[in-house]
Formats: C-alpha cells, sequence, structure tokens
C-alpha cells in the first residue's frame, strides 16, 4: 500500500513539474524571432490598471526584459486631432499596446482585448499604411473602450522599437482610415467594413487612382457587389480617405505581403495557447487516472 503511494505521489509531482515547465516554456517562446519588443501604456492608467494590462501582454512574452514606456493623451491628441471624431479621443490616456518586431516576411499579426470598435484587421490595415511591418501587436485596456487612440501607443512601441520614425502624413492617414473603417462598421457591420474598404483601397492602389470621380464609381461597385449601401456622405468620406492612402505612395503589394497571414487571426498565438489546452488536457487525463488509482488503493 504504502509502495503505491509513494509511487502515485511521485507521478503527480512529476507531472505538475513537467506542466509548469511546459507553461513556462510556451511563454517564453511565444514571441518567435524577435528584433524588439516594446510595451506602450497608458499614461492615465491606474497602478492596478497598469498590472492588468501586463498581465494580458505576459500571456504572450515573460515583460521581464521588455522595454515599457508611457504614452499620453496630448501625444494621442498630436496623432488623431483634425482626423478623427473628438469624441475618439478623450480626454485620458487608457489604451495600451504591446509591439513585437518580428523578422522579415513575418507579417502583421494583431489581437485585441476589451476594445469595442477596431478590429485586428483594421489595426493591421492601418498599420501596413502606417509603414509598420513585420510585427506582432496586442492592445488592451482595462475597461471597454473604443480603441482609437491606442493607434497613437502603437506607433510610439513601434518607432521605438525600431529606433526610426515613421512618416507623420501616413501616420494620420492611417489613424483616419482605422477610425473610418470603424464608423462604417458601426453602420453595415465591422466585417463589411473591413472588406469594403480593403477591396477598395487595393484596386485604388493598384490601379494608381487619383481622380475622385473614379474612385467614388470604384466605390459604388465595389459596395454594389459586396450587397452594401452606402449614403452620399459615406462615399464623399471614402474617396477623401483614400485620395489620401493614394499620396502616400505606397504599394497594394506591400501591404498584401503585411496582411497575409492575418486570416491565421494569431495562429502563432493561438496556436500555442491550443497547445497548452491540448497538454493541459492530457495531464488533466492523466490526473484523473491518478486520483483513480488512489481510490482503488486506498479502498
Amino acid at each position: 500500500m504504502k509502495e503505491k503511494l509513494a509511487l502515485i505521489t511521485f507521478l503527480l509531482i512529476l507531472s505538475l513539474s513537467i506542466l509548469w515547465f511546459n507553461e513556462d516554456k510556451a511563454v517564453i517562446n511565444a514571441g518567435g524571432n524577435a528584433e524588439g519588443i516594446v510595451v506602450t501604456l497608458g499614461e492615465n492608467l491606474t497602478e492596478s490598471q497598469k498590472r492588468q494590462v501586463l498581465d494580458v501582454f505576459s500571456k504572450f512574452r515573460d515583460l521581464k526584459d521588455v522595454k515599457i514606456i508611457t504614452v499620453s493623451n496630448v501625444e494621442e491628441r498630436q496623432l488623431l486631432a483634425g482626423v478623427v471624431d473628438e469624441s475618439l479621443i478623450g480626454s485620458r490616456a487608457i489604451s495600451s499596446a504591446y509591439v513585437e518586431v518580428m523578422e522579415k516576411s513575418n507579417g502583421i499579426e494583431v489581437k485585441t482585448e476589451n476594445i469595442t470598435s477596431i478590429t485586428p484587421f483594421m489595426y493591421a490595415n492601418a498599420l501596413a499604411t502606417a509603414g509598420i511591418e513585420d510585427s506582432r501587436v496586442i492592445v488592451a485596456a482595462p475597461f471597454p473602450v473604443s480603441g482609437t487612440a491606442a493607434l497613437a501607443g502603437i506607433m510610439k512601441a513601434f518607432e521605438t522599437a525600431k529606433g526610426e520614425k515613421l512618416s507623420p502624413e501616413a501616420k494620420k492617414t492611417a489613424a483616419k482610415e482605422a477610425a473610418e473603417t470603424s464608423r462604417l462598421g458601426e453602420k453595415i457591420g465591422k466585417d463589411n467594413a473591413e472588406k469594403l474598404v480593403f477591396e477598395i483601397k487595393k484596386r485604388v492602389l493598384d490601379k494608381n487612382i487619383s481622380e475622385p470621380e473614379e474612385i467614388k464609381r470604384i466605390i459604388i461597385e465595389v459596395s454594389g457587389n459586396l450587397n452594401i449601401n452606402l449614403s452620399e456622405a459615406d462615399i464623399d468620406r471614402i474617396t477623401q480617405l483614400m485620395i489620401r492612402l493614394q499620396r502616400l505612395d505606397i504599394s497594394i503589394n506591400d501591404i498584401g505581403q503585411q496582411l497575409k497571414l492575418l486570416d491565421r487571426n494569431l495562429k502563432d498565438i493561438k496556436g500555442l495557447t491550443g497547445e497548452t489546452k491540448s497538454f493541459l488536457q492530457r495531464i488533466i487525463e492523466f490526473l484523473k487516472n491518478i486520483i483513480m488509482s488512489i481510490k482503488e488503493a486506498l479502498s
């Protein structure tokens, strides 16, 4: 009896040790081959809220050696004022971002937590416009926020990680793109807004179209193909956005390369979670068997 219990206890301790080791290893390896990692925290977060946000980021990377900076509402306004509605900027810097610059050809990957208005695809599409490349981005807040102001933190983190500045005009255009797509999402649904803006953007940039009337024709054609009804005001706003995008002289092929992995919906990260869950399930089953063995041994 004693020998059985000793063996069972040893196996139980061994299995838990393996579990802890693999969980730690999973978090450490989540980032792949990163060039630099920077976290920007909203300046107006309380200490408790900072810990809450950092807990979200720590699920994907051990933050011990990660550079942590702050982003202020003043910086958010410098980026967003005159580009998005005042109500989307607010008076406090809350939303925060984790930016991990990866090796070439990784593309942009985005995950959000407590972001209500901007989807991961909207962020990624706008970030590609801003000139951000090959990065894993996690945007989080301690409570639900629209997420528009987070763009300032993401861009600041990327510039800090890379040690170089993005084009001011590209950043403002990216912010407008995210805000306009989000606004459309409230009206026609987020999925429809993502598809609509990206397809229009693709055609305008691919054909290097700058004439407003030609851009409007493309907008009407694409919205018709997607069975989306747009008002004249919607068409005008999208037209102005496309004119700004076209002036940036960016390549739709480059943007496509950055978004090519986005449909994986962060498989690297979620795949990691899946592998961890699978491992946990195996451990749970193993522990159940251990418990059954203990019951049998004691009966």
